[in-house]
């Protein structure tokens, strides 16, 4: 696999060395910005960084939440540790199903027999909304859906690393406590044609936002602004 490597000054080390603070036990927030294929900020991407450094690893959300509203999955892109509970809540007065299962690039199951499937009745004033936790135990991008309504689509990622997040409209995230030294920051976005290389940094007190570009045209979501102009009008 390819690897695109950043790397800068040791004023980390001195810095350390004076303030007699172990270098492995030093960590500092990873900020990343991912790129479209036109080198414009690309929203709705997952980021993960890797680690192989000793030192605290922030500790995973026991449980998160995807909601089905408005005849979308909101939000619809999330990324959950492994060892996370994530639950899924009808938010509309009519029912839905939750279908999901490990997709590879291009939005393709990998086992499309397999994965699971429940239903989820719609919200009604005399009763609690309908929900139901889901545990993982496969790490990669699922594709989730609703076999009432095909056009709702969301994607979960599952990973096992501590330090991931999911690109705001600037195209940004900002990884907290990443111990310092060599990390690896992996893009996944669920409308990738091709894998985007590993990009390979040198965490430092000197290392900037880190922009990791991308081959990926994102396909326009239903409810996005239209563009301004449309060839041929």
């Amino acid at each position: 696999m390819l690897l695109s490597t950043f790397r800068v000054g040791p004023a980390w080390a001195l810095a350390a060395l004076l303030s007699g603070a172990p270098m492995a036990a030093m960590a500092l927030d990873l900020s990343v910005q991912v790129l479209d294929r036109e080198g414009k900020p690309l929203r709705d991407a997952v980021v993960v960084a890797e680690s192989t450094q000793s030192g605290q690893r922030p500790a995973p959300p026991a449980e998160a939440t995807i909601l089905q509203e408005k005849m979308k999955f909101v939000p619809a892109v999330s990324v959950v540790h492994l060892s996370t509970k994530v639950r899924f809540t009808n938010q509309d007065t009519w029912d839905h199903h939750v279908k999901g299962g490990l997709v590879a690039t291009g939005n393709r199951y990998v086992k499309p027999d397999e994965g699971y499937a429940f239903r989820l009745a719609g919200r009604k004033a005399e009763r609690p909304v309908s929900s139901n936790v889901q545990t993982y135990t496969e790490l990669g991008p699922q594709l989730l859906g609703c076999h009432l309504h095909g056009s709702m689509q969301g994607h979960l990622y599952v990973t096992d690393s501590p330090w991931s997040a999911v690109t705001d409209a600037d195209g940004r995230v900002k990884l907290p406590s990443v111990p310092y030294g060599p990390v690896r920051v992996r893009v996944w976005h669920p409308d990738e044609l091709v894998s985007t290389p590993v990009t390979a940094v040198v965490l430092t007190d000197a290392l900037g936002p880190v922009k990791v570009a991308t081959q990926i045209v994102a396909r326009r979501k239903r409810g996005d602004p239209m563009p301004m102009s449309m060839p041929g009008y």
